[in-house]
């Protein structure tokens, strides 16, 4: 591209000046093998129609300029390469990041917004994902993994938008731009720990104003929550007595001829150890206005498809190899078939796999104590990741993804005796929840006794009973409930277990579900497998069941409820029959 041109649009169309990047003599740091995966996960997708095959890529380049990181690479079909799909990638990322760069392939390069540098990289460096011959062709890059850091601060956010019939994208757009402007206004309280996030000048600025809850924090599990206010002033930086805040919300009293478009937006900002109060100000007002623009975005995108005005839903997401945030809103009331193929357009934007899902609403993280869960939040998670001080006897593979874990007792049922199967049963059904594989909540045992009884394998007198079931039963519901197909791996003892951890490694590596498994009248859910191919010792990762205790992970790993087990765990005496259920290869 060149001079001006009209370009394609998620929300809106707009001219788009183009100008050269400007030479950098400044060393930055970038992961190359994230860049290499982005590539070959755009190449994943088949080609949406005939034309495509000759098409170019290039792409953009999102880093944080202050560290000279680079964060994120992605490539695109040259069509895609447009001014607002750029706006909507970087209204979906974290605050602190913005466009750097652009993309050179092979000699190519569609030049977009204000970059700093150009990537100059060849098709085959990227298929052979050629690390040396980067670092030839772009010399003031270093590659390093960048470690993710930092906590998370949320606030939810209440906005009103009055749509006049037949101006609703006019009015969308005006809208967002008014809550822009007026960011400023918004302050940012949490009472617990008396901190405020407000517009004030950089002179006047507390330094390190989050340290003690940023130092060695993760922004996916360490949140601080703030109430969000909306001054009534012109001067916000006055701090006398008689300034006024409300609650962010506002009243339209004439809606007759109005749509009135009520958004609860989700605003995530990093803080970083270190941080100044004016540097979480500057970030937390970014993410607001990144939250107006991305639900603007959506909206105009359903108008202007025939769907209408809809209502969004925020959603935060870390995908698979990502060391940031994604920050969505999502239509609510689309049909699913058209949420589906909004989620596989995401994908291909953001460079996610195309074979598995990654941003189900399931998937989204529960940051804010309001977000939407689909899942128990009192349940522990992953809680075989707490466990320390294990020394592996060989290559350990373990289940991927999160799960929680259900055990007797809970939900207010005394399944104490009879029900570890269920419970099994349930934490693998949380993996396909919490991986994005089905919104359908966890099954009761009555559920579970019902669809047994629905596909013809127990008699109605099941239903409410305290009969246990074994593996066989454990896959007849998942494929009645959820189509799913399992894999079985029987054996006649104990011994025959550790034969199998081959087997069940390969499971771990590619399909990364728990495995239930069943013998000798009890039920365990394994979760990994630590194999020695040179000496056969072998470990097995077990989740048991039967802990009747409350949920307190301390409890729970260190009395080896949740614990890596001996091969002599399995009895020699008794047959096990292990159900490996098979995620599908064609859900986004």
């Amino acid at each position: 591209m060149s001079g001006s041109q009209t370009v394609s649009v998620i929300g809106y169309t707009k001219m788009a000046p183009q100008s050269p990047p400007a030479t950098v003599n400044e060393l930055w740091f970038i992961d190359t093998q994230a860049m290499f995966q982005n590539y070959a996960n755009l190449r994943s997708f088949s080609k949406s129609n005939s034309t495509e095959t000759q098409t170019t890529i290039g792409g953009v380049v999102f880093g944080r300029k202050a560290r000279k990181q680079v964060i994120h690479v992605f490539f695109a079909y040259a069509e895609d390469l447009t001014e607002s799909n750029l706006q909507f990638l970087e209204s979906s990322l974290s605050s602190d990041i913005e466009l750097v760069g652009n993309v050179n392939i092979d000699g190519q390069s569609t030049l977009i917004g204000n970059g700093t540098f150009t990537l100059q990289l060849s098709s085959k460096m990227l298929e052979n994902k050629n690390t040396s011959e980067f670092l030839d062709q772009n010399v003031i890059f270093n590659n390093d993994h960048i470690s993710m850091e930092g906590a998370s601060c949320v606030s939810k956010v209440g906005f009103e938008w009055s749509l006049r019939a037949g101006r609703e994208q006019e009015d969308v757009k005006s809208a967002a731009e008014r809550l822009s402007m007026a960011s400023f206004r918004f302050s940012y309280l949490n009472a617990e720990h008396e901190l405020v996030i407000r517009e004030h000048k950089p002179e006047t600025a507390k330094q390190k104003y989050m340290d003690k809850f940023t130092k060695g924090a993760l922004p996916y599990k360490d949140v601080i929550e703030f109430t969000s206010m909306q001054s009534l002033t012109r001067d916000t930086s006055n701090d006398t007595e008689d300034q006024k805040l409300v609650p962010t919300v506002k009243v339209t009293k004439d809606n007759k001829h109005f749509t009135r478009l009520v958004t609860i937006g989700e605003v995530v900002f990093p803080a970083y150890f270190g941080d100044s109060s004016f540097d979480l100000y500057k970030r937390a007002r970014e993410a607001l206005n990144r939250r107006a623009n991305n639900t603007m975005m959506v909206t105009v995108n359903g108008i202007r498809s025939g769907r209408g005005v809809t209502t969004t839903t925020s959603a935060t997401y870390l995908p698979p190899g990502w060391i940031s945030l994604l920050h969505l809103q999502l239509p609510s009331k689309w049909t699913e078939n058209e949420q589906r193929n909004y989620r596989i357009r995401l994908h291909k934007l953001f460079n996610l796999p195309s074979s598995k899902p990654c941003l189900r609403l399931s998937q989204s993280l529960p940051l804010h104590s309001e977000s939407v869960r689909l899942t128990n939040k009192k349940l522990i998670r992953e809680p075989h990741l707490s466990i320390s001080n294990y020394q592996p006897v060989g290559v350990v593979t373990t289940v991927k993804g999160p799960y929680n874990y259900h055990h007797y007792m809970q939900d207010g049922i005394d399944d104490n005796g009879w029900g570890c199967a269920y419970r099994s049963f349930q934490t693998i059904w949380s993996w396909f929840i919490l991986n994005g594989y089905t919104d359908k909540p966890v099954p009761s045992h009555r559920d579970i006794q019902q669809a047994l009884v629905n596909i013809g394998d127990k008699e109605q007198k099941f239903v409410g009973s305290r009969q246990w079931i074994g593996s066989t039963e454990i896959s007849y519901v998942f494929n009645e409930l959820l189509k799913l197909e399992c894999r079985f791996i029987a054996t006649n003892s104990g011994a025959e277990v550790v034969e199998r951890a081959r087997e069940l490694a390969r499971h771990f590596e590619t399909s990364g579900t728990p495995v239930m498994i069943g013998g000798n009248m009890l039920a365990h859910t394994i979760l990994g497998v630590d194999f020695n191919e040179m000496t056969g010792e072998t470990k097995f990762l077990i989740l048991d069941p039967h802990y009747t205790g409350s949920e307190d992970i301390k409890t729970i790993t260190s009395k080896g409820w949740c614990a890596w087990k001996p091969a002599s765990f399995w009895s020699t005496d008794h047959f096990y029959n292990m159900v490996l259920a098979q995620p599908p290869t064609d859900t986004i």
